[in-house]
């Protein structure tokens, strides 16, 4: 018996990753983790896509373990230097902390890259799995200002955010 190499990295979206990104999202609007209750339809979403691929204000990561798409990072400007973060993974990669880590592998490879003063995340109450993953990566649970975020409905959710040290 070997050891199973594992390798865990990130890269970034591209078209072909269409109805992957869409498997995981509609995945998570169906196990409530996301403010939408929509199930999104393909060509919807490969609209949606292509938009963000060319937007200068979004970049979004694909997750790998051993080569298998597992999940997403997605960081979207919500004003000047901040930016807001998302993240999904296929249910049966929970609880494995892979999220945990893509998290952290994308964060540092965006900071490298964008140079955001802040980034924020909000998450459901109920969502412990993924409250821990960002307290995980430095993150800061913070009491929710509706002036700092573009996210109306506060209610069952907690903020979070990463204030980013300049070099």
């Amino acid at each position: 018996m070997g050891n199973k190499i594992t390798k865990l990295n990130i890269r970034k979206v591209n078209l072909s990753d269409a109805s992957f990104l869409l498997k995981v999202h509609n995945a998570s609007v169906a196990g409530g983790f996301f403010n939408s209750k929509n199930l999104l339809k393909y060509s919807e979403h490969i609209k949606w896509l292509k938009s963000k691929l060319t937007s200068k204000n979004s970049q979004i990561y694909i997750g790998r373990k051993n080569k298998i798409r597992f999940g997403y990072v997605r960081f979207d400007k919500v004003k000047n230097n901040i930016f807001e973060v998302s993240l999904g993974n296929l249910p049966r990669f929970y609880t494995k902390g892979l999220g945990s880590k893509m998290l952290g592998y994308s964060v540092k490879k965006f900071i490298k890259e964008f140079k955001p003063k802040k980034i924020t995340s909000t998450v459901k109450k109920f969502n412990i799995r993924s409250q821990k993953c960002f307290l995980k990566n430095d993150f800061i649970k913070t009491e929710f200002n509706i002036k700092k975020h573009k996210t109306i409905n506060k209610i069952n959710k907690n903020y979070f955010e990463l204030k980013v040290k300049q070099k």
